[in-house]
Formats: C-alpha cells, structure tokens, sequence
C-alpha cells in the first residue's frame, strides 16, 4: 500500500515541484546569451594552445628515435581517452550542469601539458595523451549542449559559427606560434605557454561562464536517479536510452565517423613527407597547417548564418568535397605555394560542414537529451581519433605517403555523397516539436 502510494504520488509532486520553480526561476536568455559571448573566447584559447604544439611532436619524436608510429599511438591514446570517456561526460553534464564539466577539461589540459613539457619517452608521451583525452572529452558536449540551451533555433547556426571561429583561430596560430617558440627557446616552451593560455582561460570560466541547463531539468534528472535507486518506476520510465538515441543518429554519426578519419589518418605522415620529401621546415609546415585554421576562421560567420536558413545537406555535401584538396593535393603539388591554397581550401569546407551538421543534430534535441546525444556524437568523433592512427600505425610499413594520401581523399569524397543520404534520412525522423522528440525516439 505504501509502496504503490508512493509510486503514483511521486509524479504528481514532480509536477507541481517543476511548476513552482518554473514559476519563481524564470529564463533569462538575454543574459545568458551575453554571458556565453565568453564561450568562444574561451575555446579559442584552448584551441591556441593545443595548436602550439602540433609541430612540435615530429621533432621532439625524431630526436629520441622515435617516429611515424609513435605519434600515431600518441594519438591513438587521445582518441581513446576521449572516446571511453565521451558519453559518461555527456551524461554527467545533463546530471549536474554544463559548466562543471568545462572547467574539468580545462584545469585537466593544464595538468597535461605540464607533464608533457617534461617526459621524454615514447611510453610516458602515449599515457599522458591518453590522460589529455580523458580530460577533454566532456568539454565540446558540454559547450555545445550550453549553445542548444540558451539560443534560439534560428540562430543556432551562426553559434555554431562563433564556435568553428575560434577553434580555427586557435588552430591558425597556435601552430606558427609553436614551431617559432621551439626554434627559439626548445621544446618545453611550446607545451608551458600551451598549459597558460588554457590557464587563462579557466580562470575567466571560472567567473564568467554561466550554467545553461534548465533547473527543471536537473531536478527532473537527480529525481530519476533517486527513483532508480529506490527501485520507483515514473514517468521516466520510458525516457529513451542512450542506444536508442544512437541508432536514431546512426546516419549523422557514421557521417561524423567518416570525415573526422580523413584527418587524424594522415597527420602521422604529413611532418615526415614535409621534411624528407619537400624538405619544409617545422615553421613552413606549422604555416600550411595554419592556412586551413586560418580559411576556417574566416568564413564561419558567414557560412554559419547560411546554416540557419540555407539547405544543410549542400552545406554538409560541398564541405566533404572541398575537405579533400589538401590530401589530394599532396599527390600531384610540389610547389610550397599551392599547397597553402590546398589547405586554405580544405579550411573553406570545413567552416562549411561543420556548423550545418551541427545545426542538424541540435535542431533534433531537447533540453533533457541534449548533452546526452552531443556526447555519443563526440564518442563517434573519439573513435575516428583513436581508429585512424592506429590503422595508419599498422598500415605504415606497407603503404607510402602518397598511397595514404589517396585513401584520405577518396574517403572525403564518399562521405560527401552519403552526406545526402544521412542529411535526409534524420531530417525525416527528426521530430517537428522538441517536446516530442522522446516519443519519436523510442518509436
């Protein structure tokens, strides 16, 4: 008798708990909106610092007698972090707040990179990598959760703008900046003023960055947790699994899987094939590498705000054929000039894929799945980071530079045709009312 009282009284006081606190808290969007003007700031930042050291790795791994193999594992351990650890940070975003779980990644990459400027061996380096993706995981879930939050539909696109902006600013000038610092001062410099600017950019988080996620939504989900605990089944009863979402998505996140291989897969040969082939130093290398940041940090604002009235499904398809002119270029280009162009080209499909199949994914979310389904697409892009170098690892010894190259390109080009496919395989699915995206989930 008690038991089955309280199972049918608990959503009840739900209820007229969430309608208190909808009526004593209400919104404030312009404010929070302001507020998350520093959220770009704060990416561009981290982005710098991790760009600082792009560079630098292919030299540090040569002078110890390490090379191609290694990197590809060091990278493979940070797809691997940040794969494993994707999703459970989505969770946990949706569980106690966004902003938590930002600072966790920021005070973690510090952490990192201090121990990066100091190890110097292969094993230490793979861990440490592996640590760094433990770390950030939960940081663009957790961000691009706070932009689905608190702006408007549509203007979700030029967010998504502000976002892609500055992480290619980071990516534009942290690279140039890493390989003069380590020309000039050694390795540890790049990996200290990395570990700074992510410093930096936690203090101002710190004071700055608001919470988005709704109060009733995190009442409704520390609820859940109680009623799960006490064996009470209620109204969440049919909420939609983080499965269910996945298969929902499965089109959007092999097409997230497939052009986030093309990049990571070839890396591990573009420092060595830039030396030995074209003789290019680190500077000259860190300049092509920042011609694609740069292009992308040019164009998101206006090809965001395309991706709020625009067809995204051209977006997305143009962005996966633009995306592969570097790699195809690296076949037939030997002149340092063009292969700048390649790369600004590259950039240019990036700024337009990204914020359109950004668009996508959250135009189909709610505040209650929102961080959930950013953090399984983020688990999607974790496993081309760890996939990738991994098979460039083993296909290294049997496969040139050039052939690697091909493979790249050919994969930009397939994921651009089956962009028009997944694009309107989830625009069917998607749900016409937020509010009914659960049902059309489990359905």
């Amino acid at each position: 008798m008690t038991t089955s009282d309280r199972t049918e009284v608990t959503p009840v006081g739900e209820q007229i708990q969430m309608e208190e606190i909808a009526a004593s808290s209400p919104p404030k969007k312009v404010k929070r909106v302001a507020a998350l003007a520093f959220l770009p700031a704060s990416l561009a930042l981290i982005m710098t610092g991790f760009g600082i050291i792009i560079p630098v790795f292919p030299q540090r791994l040569e002078a110890l007698g390490l090379g191609a193999g290694t990197l590809a594992l060091m990278e493979g351990a940070f797809g691997l972090g940040t794969f494993l650890f994707s999703t459970p940070m989505g969770v946990l975003a949706n569980r106690y707040g966004r902003k938590p779980i930002v600072l966790f990644a920021l005070f973690g990459f510090i952490i990192s990179n201090l121990l990066l400027a100091y190890v110097n061996t292969a094993p230490l380096f793979i861990a440490i990598r592996f640590l760094e993706g433990t770390f950030v995981a939960g940081f663009m879930p957790a961000s691009m959760a706070m932009v689905g939050d608190a702006i408007p539909l549509d203007k979700q696109g030029r967010w998504i703008g502000f976002m892609t902006t500055a992480q290619a600013g980071g990516i534009a000038l942290g690279p140039a900046i890493g390989g003069m610092l380590y020309q000039s001062w050694g390795f540890r410099s790049p990996f200290l003023l990395s570990a700074g600017f992510a410093l930096v950019a936690a203090l101002l988080a710190v004071a700055l960055l608001p919470e988005t996620l709704p109060e009733q939504v995190r009442l409704e989900e520390l609820k859940r947790q109680a009623n799960k605990r006490n064996g009470i089944k209620g109204r969440d009863s049919n909420a939609p699994k983080l499965t269910s979402l996945a298969l929902l998505f499965a089109p959007l996140l092999l097409l997230d899987l497939g052009t986030m291989f093309v990049y990571p897969f070839s890396l591990p040969q573009y420092p060595f094939f830039f030396k030995d082939t074209l003789h290019y130093s680190p500077s000259q290398y860190g300049l092509i590498i920042s011609a694609y940041g740069l292009a992308v940090a040019l164009f998101p604002m206006l090809l965001g705000r395309l991706s709020d009235k625009g067809s995204k499904r051209l977006l997305v398809t143009l962005g996966a054929l633009l995306g592969a002119a570097l790699n195809l270029g690296m076949l037939w280009l030997r002149q340092y000039e063009l292969l700048i162009v390649t790369a600004a080209i590259t950039g240019i499909g990036s700024a337009l894929l990204m914020p359109a199949l950004g668009t996508v994914y959250l135009n189909a979310t709610s505040d209650q799945n929102r961080s959930q389904i950013m953090g399984i697409r983020s688990t999607a892009i974790s496993l081309a980071l760890l996939i990738a170098p991994l098979t460039q690892a083993v296909a290294a010894p049997w496969i040139t530079p050039q052939i690697t190259f091909a493979i790249a390109g050919g994969l930009s080009i397939a994921m651009a045709i089956f962009a028009i496919y997944a694009i309107g395989t989830v625009r069917q699915q998607a749900p016409q009312d937020e509010n009914a995206l659960a049902n059309n989930t489990v359905a």
